[in-house]
């Protein structure tokens, strides 16, 4: 099934899950990642394809995020499925400025249940589950804007401070 309306809500729906399933793949163009590597920024998780054509427009607009934001959200684009030749081929003509996993066997979508493409997830600093959505999204929309600010400028809740001492 493809989430097919570009002009979407531009809203999330809370993602109640107790913890992201593990996320550890090749990227198209370099080493591996694993998203457990990426604690202490918020990251976002989106699943597509190049064949999808609201996944095509929401691309766009996640590298302009990528731009503006500077790794705060980080993103992880993950490809469901295609072979390495043509997303080579693709992001030749459309540069991203982050990475691109692969899913070859679609074993993360079935881990993550994503049921549609393009899917989106957000995790707060802690990786914890915070945000879904199974729709194209503008990215600089005051609603998406407004969401990723407060995961943005939240202090980790593991974060050890120092307790201050008496002087």
């Amino acid at each position: 099934m493809i989430a097919s309306d570009p002009a979407a809500a531009d809203a999330f729906r809370p993602w109640g899950a107790e913890a992201p399933p593990v996320l550890a793949l090749d990227q198209l163009d370099g080493p591996g990642i694993d998203l457990a590597d990426l604690r202490g920024n918020p990251v976002i998780v989106h699943f597509f394809a190049t064949w999808c054509a609201p996944c095509i427009e929401e691309m766009a607009s996640l590298n302009a995020l990528a731009a503006t934001a500077k790794g705060n959200p980080a993103i992880l684009a993950v490809n469901v499925g295609e072979i390495d030749a043509r997303l080579r081929n693709f992001f030749r003509q459309r540069p991203v400025a982050f990475p691109i996993l692969l899913d070859r066997d679609r074993g993360a979508m079935k881990a993550w249940k994503v049921e549609a493409l393009p899917t989106s997830f957000v995790l707060d600093r802690d990786l914890k589950p915070a945000l879904k959505t199974e729709e194209p999204l503008d990215w600089a929309s005051p609603p998406v804007a407004a969401a990723l600010a407060v995961l943005s400028s939240s202090q980790p809740r593991n974060d050890q401070r120092e307790k201050e001492t008496p002087q």
